[in-house]
C-alpha cells in the first residue's frame, strides 16, 4: 500500500511541477493538497486556477493585441467606431479585474498602461480603487498619464486650431480631444465650463464653415443644453434641421431643447413635425414620440373637459 502511495506521491508531483510552470511555491501548494486528499485534491478547482487564467489570459491577450495599435488622430473622428471598441474593451477589462486573481489584475493595468490608456477612463476610475495595492498603482499611474498626455494634447490641438480654424481635421480633433478631457473627471467646475464653451465654439466653426455632419449639431445642442443655454440650443436644433430636414435627431434635439426651456407648445408642435416626415424612425425615437404623444393628448383632453 505504501509503495503505491508512494508512486502516488511522485507521479503528482512531477504533474504539478509541469503545471506550475516552475513556480516552487505554486507547486508546493497543490502538491499538498493532491497528497493531503489522495485522488479527491485533484477535484479542487484550486489545482487548475492557473491552467483557467493563463487560458483565458491568451483569448484576453489575443483580443487586446488588435487594439494595441497607437490611435491616430483620424481613429478619435470615428466616434461611433471608439464607442463600439470602447464598449468591448471595457467589459474584458472589468472582468479581468472582478473575476481574476492578483497577478492577472496587475497584468491587465500593465497592459492598459502600454496602450492608449484614454478608451479605458469608467475603468480606470474603478480600478483606482481596486483592493489589490499594486493594481490601484498601476490604475493611479495610468490616469496620471492620460491626464498629461490630454494636456499636451491640448496645448498642441489649441495653437493647431487658432492658426487655421477652417481645417476641418483639427478642429473636428480638437472637439474631440476636449470631449474626451470633459468625461475624464479630471476638471474642477470653473475648467469644466471654460472647455464645455470652446467645445462650443470649435463646433460652431464647423458650423459655419459648412462642415457639420449630423452628430456635429446633434453635440453641440447637447452641450449648449448642459450650458443651460437654451437660446443658443434652439438657434443651433433649427440650423441643424435646416440642413438635416430628414435626420430624426434634429427634431429630437429641438424637442429636449422645447423641453428645458418649458415651451411645451412649441414641443407638441415640432412631435407633430416630426410624425408628419418620412423619416423611418428609431427605437429610442419611437419610445420617445410615444412618450410624449400620450402626454400630449392627455393634455388636450383635460383642456376640452
Amino acid at each position: 500500500m505504501m509503495k503505491w502511495f508512494l508512486l502516488y506521491i511522485v507521479v503528482s508531483a512531477i504533474i504539478m511541477f509541469f503545471f506550475a510552470k516552475g513556480d516552487k511555491r505554486e507547486w508546493l501548494f497543490k502538491l499538498t493538497i493532491v497528497i493531503t486528499l489522495p485522488v479527491i485534491g485533484w477535484l479542487f478547482p484550486s489545482i487548475w486556477p492557473k491552467k483557467w487564467i493563463r487560458n483565458k489570459g491568451h483569448e484576453f491577450q489575443a483580443y487586446m493585441t488588435g487594439q494595441t495599435d497607437d490611435i491616430p488622430l483620424e481613429f478619435i473622428q470615428s466616434q461611433s467606431k471608439v464607442e463600439r471598441e470602447r464598449e468591448l474593451n471595457v467589459i474584458s477589462i472589468e472582468e479581468a479585474l472582478i473575476v481574476s486573481d492578483y497577478s492577472t489584475r496587475r497584468r491587465v493595468m500593465i497592459d492598459v498602461l502600454k496602450q492608449d490608456a484614454m478608451q479605458y477612463l469608467d475603468v480606470l476610475k474603478i480600478a483606482v480603487t481596486n483592493e489589490d495595492t499594486e493594481t490601484s498603482h498601476y490604475a493611479v499611474t495610468a490616469v496620471i498619464e492620460v491626464k498629461r498626455e490630454l494636456s499636451i494634447l491640448l496645448q498642441k490641438l489649441s495653437v493647431e486650431f487658432n492658426q487655421d480654424p477652417n481645417n476641418q481635421h483639427v478642429a473636428l480633433t480638437y472637439a474631440n480631444v476636449i470631449k474626451e478631457y470633459l468625461r475624464s473627471g479630471f476638471l474642477d467646475e470653473q475648467s469644466t465650463k471654460q472647455y464645455q464653451i470652446t467645445y462650443t465654439q470649435i463646433l460652431q466653426q464647423l458650423i459655419d464653415n459648412d462642415q457639420a455632419d449630423e452628430e456635429v449639431f446633434a453635440a453641440k445642442v447637447e452641450m449648449e443644453l448642459k450650458l443651460r443655454d437654451t437660446h443658443a440650443a434652439e438657434k443651433t436644433a433649427l440650423s441643424f434641421k435646416k440642413h438635416y430636414p430628414l435626420c430624426e435627431k434634429a427634431y429630437l434635439s429641438l424637442m429636449a431643447t422645447y423641453y428645458q426651456m418649458r415651451a411645451f407648445e412649441k414641443l407638441a408642435q415640432e412631435l407633430q413635425n416630426l410624425k408628419a416626415t418620412p423619416i423611418t424612425l428609431s427605437n429610442q425615437a419611437l419610445t420617445i414620440v410615444r412618450y410624449w404623444s400620450a402626454g400630449v393628448n392627455k393634455t388636450n383632453e383635460m383642456v376640452s373637459s
